[in-house]
């Protein structure tokens, strides 16, 4: 006879569990009512008006909990008269204590053999394996299972703990990932689970190890650091599960995979795949798996991709939302009082709807480091203000759980900004140490660096590696800038010694605005954390500027590659970038030592050279600014400027020197050989180039005849190429337009009906919550 506690289910797991036993026992459909709202009823059977057969589910671990609780529902009781009123209870029950709850019950409860305790509900679970089955937290948290990962070797075996596997059982909701990735497994033998962070891969893939050690398989080996403990532990003939968490991550932190080991992750992968008694479980995040493809060929393998399942918020329904959400409060420390908060007006809602919904958020609210500092009638605005702004959960984290270097490392990062290559943000750091060391009681050196990137990643920072094995640094959420700019924004001091060591230019302008710039930082970047910038700081970055301008540049962020989702920005050391933004903060008409600071360097850049993107519009504003500071070839200038021009866009600020040098900007366009020849191919190419989208080629068909007619340029050959590409767009567009999808439901009315069936679940689940005092 199975010998479950139950205690790994919630009180409305419990009761739907009861129901599909006394169901089947009692050969009746029960209506089902919730904790909350059901005045002494749990489950009903009725022919009529009147109340044939009330049940209710007590779950409890202790009989004193549980008949203290009996006793305040005899008065509900009575008022029902039922004729017959059954109970069920996690408790186990002796003779004698049945008999109490009899007394207590009669003439309701005519009999103890209406009284389900812990045995009984086992009995009835082994006369009734399938619904055990439909149960997979009941038989998950089996004892013979638990008993498994006591007496098997698991290599890191505290990653594995019984009061873990426990907790994890408690918590989990199933949910559509769980189904695909056993399916995915029933095909493959081996899964690899990827998403973002916190969104419980690591959950999932405990979940499946406790299902599959359930069913047969004999022994489980955690893989903690490298494939090779998977090969060491490799048995024929064994039914073994293999899970390898985060099996890329780990590895990049140390720039590229050691000893072939992408290799032997294939193969292993391989030889599962074709094994009878092997499954292999890999996690990692979504864009390490994209990363490792840009940078190991064998990682190309299609088959990867038919076995992989990824986890994101699409997959969490609003009910397995509130499921989670639940689970983590109920079966957490958390006292009635803040429940109460979180309940009233139904404010769950709002958690469960919100844009920045994530399991790990909720796990940290539930930690009782983190609600024990709330009061009770603040909770649910403070658990709101967590989803709001992320970024605030990271303090308790900053100030508790990292070293002095990583604190240092963090608000350098928030400076230099991310992405960032590691050798960068190395320099960065290393030059901050050298002055600063002893005020903030660091050690500086390979080790400890090392040691500070493990303390931080997963947490504040993650870190990937590119095509070239040089390894990336970027914050793990974009929340972590933000309260990092909170944060030191009240330690100035702090931020002061950051500009003194700053080795890159944009580490004194990035997160700083003026009373000038602040208000357009705000409204077009839409900027809102950035610092702005006292006296003492302003006198800072200028002394910084002054002193070492020649030797500060951009670090060499990570160019955008198209195989990867994040949009990586691309920047480059350019000198009219760097004289544009000290301009921006620093007034000429107030800084006059910056008037002559920028105007010495600007002398040395008069003739263009090396003009990227946005060079050519900055060339043109900084020349405006210090034309007539110089004597200058104007001719010259202007020959030069257009032998840079390499798209046609460049063009429109090449027009300007129309309005700034009149005379020799007609006399070049006249006079210029290769003038028009250079406009006709850089609107051809133009043309060649565009992307089919027919709203683009529009505007690029607009913007070839705008230049074309300011020049007197023949463009026929170019406009019948964007023409013939438009028909073609069009084409394409009628074609889909012919075949639309078929859907046979109307999916307004549905969803509309179904939202409200959900509505009434997600109520009926919290109403439980509203008596947790007793629970266990």
């Amino acid at each position: 006879m199975p010998d479950y506690s139950f205690l790994t289910l919630s009180p409305p797991e419990f009761e739907d569990l009861t129901r599909s036993l006394l169901q089947k026992q009692l050969n009746l459909t029960l209506e089902s009512f919730t904790s909350g709202r059901d005045n002494g009823i749990d489950l009903r059977y009725t022919k009529s008006n009147r109340n044939d057969l009330i049940i209710q589910c007590k779950r409890y671990n202790e009989f004193k909990t549980l008949i203290s609780n009996l006793r305040k529902e005899v008065s509900k009781v009575k008022k029902l008269n039922p004729k017959r009123y059954i109970l069920t209870t996690s408790v186990g029950l002796t003779p004698n204590q049945k008999e109490e709850i009899k007394n207590i019950f009669y003439p309701y409860l005519k009999t103890t053999m209406d009284i389900f305790g812990r045995d009984d509900l086992n009995n009835l679970i082994g006369l009734f394996p399938e619904i055990e089955k439909q149960n997979f937290k009941l038989w998950l948290s089996s004892t013979n299972i638990l008993e498994k990962f006591l007496h098997n070797r698991i290599v890191n075996q505290s990653i594995f703990e019984v009061d873990k596997i426990e907790e994890t059982l408690k918590i989990y909701v199933e949910n559509e990932s769980y189904y695909l990735s056993l399916n995915i497994i029933k095909e493959n033998r081996y899964v690899i689970i990827s998403g973002i962070p916190g969104i419980g891969k690591t959950t999932l893939a405990r979940i499946l190890v406790y299902y599959f050690l359930s069913n047969g398989f004999e022994e489980f080996i955690y893989i903690s650091d490298s494939i090779k403990e998977g090969y060491d532990m490799y048995k024929d003939g064994v039914k073994q599960i293999f899970l390898f968490d985060d099996f890329l991550g780990r590895n990049f932190l140390e720039k590229k995979l050691s000893n072939n080991e992408e290799k032997r992750i294939i193969q292993l992968i391989e030889r599962v795949n074709k094994s009878n008694d092997k499954i292999l479980l890999l996690t990692t995040r979504e864009y390490i798996l994209a990363q490792a493809k840009q940078q190991y060929d064998i990682f190309e393998n299609p088959s990867l991709e038919f076995a992989k399942c990824i986890i994101d918020l699409s997959q969490y329904t609003k009910i397995v939302r509130a499921k989670i959400l639940y689970n983590h409060i109920y079966f957490s420390s958390i006292p009635q009082e803040y429940i109460n908060n979180l309940l009233k007006n139904k404010n769950y809602n709002l958690i469960i709807q919100h844009k920045n919904y994530n399991p790990r958020i909720i796990q940290t609210i539930t930690n009782k480091d983190i609600w024990k500092t709330i009061a009770p009638n603040t909770f649910f605005r403070s658990i709101l203000k967590y989803f709001d702004y992320p970024e605030s959960i990271w303090k308790h984290v900053f100030e508790n759980q990292i070293s002095n270097l990583s604190q240092c490392i963090l608000g350098i990062l928030m400076t230099v900004g991310t992405p960032i290559y590691l050798s960068d943000l190395k320099l960065s750091i290393s030059n901050f140490a050298k002055k600063h060391s002893a005020k903030y009681g660091i050690k500086y050196s390979e080790l400890e660096l090392k040691k500070s990137l493990r303390e931080l990643e997963n947490t504040f920072i993650i870190t990937k590696a590119n095509t070239r094995d040089e390894i990336i640094v970027e914050y793990q959420n974009p929340s972590v800038q933000d309260f990092l700019v909170h944060y030191f924004r009240e330690i100035p001091d702090f931020i002061i010694n950051i500009i003194e060591g700053a080795v890159f230019f944009n580490q004194l302008f990035d997160i700083f605005t003026t009373s000038e710039t602040e208000k357009i930082h705000k409204i077009f970047t839409g900027n809102k954390n950035t610092i702005t910038l006292t006296k003492d700081l302003n006198d800072s970055i200028l002394k910084k500027l002054l002193l070492d301008y020649h030797s500060l540049n951009y670090p060499n962020l990570p160019p955008y590659e198209k195989s990867i989702k994040e949009k990586w920005i691309y920047l480059t050391n350019s000198e009219y970038y760097k004289l544009e933004k000290i301009l921006e903060y620093f007034p000429i008409d107030i800084y006059p030592q910056i008037k002559d600071f920028t105007s010495k360097i600007f002398s040395l850049l008069i003739t263009p050279q090396n003009l990227l993107g946005n060079d050519f519009d900055r060339y043109i504003n900084l020349l405006i600014i210090f034309k007539d500071e110089y004597i200058l070839d104007k001719s010259k200038v202007i020959s030069n400027y257009f032998s840079k021009i390499s798209e046609l866009n460049q063009v429109i600020q090449f027009k300007r020197f129309k309005e700034i040098f009149n005379e020799e900007y007609l006399e070049f366009i006249e006079k210029s050989e290769d003038f028009i020849e250079k406009l006709q191919e850089l609107i051809y190419n133009e043309a060649y180039d565009a992307e089919n989208d027919e709203d683009s080629l529009e505007n690029t068909l607009r913007g070839i005849e705008g230049v074309a007619r300011e020049f007197g340029i023949d463009y026929y050959d170019a406009r019948a190429i964007i023409k013939a590409k438009i028909e073609k767009t069009k084409k394409l567009n009628k074609i889909i337009e012919k075949e639309p999808l078929k859907i046979d439901i109307d999916y307004s009315e549905r969803n509309i009906l179904y939202n409200k069936d959900i509505e009434n679940i997600i109520n009926d689940i919290f109403d439980s919550l509203s008596n947790i005092s007793l629970r266990e």
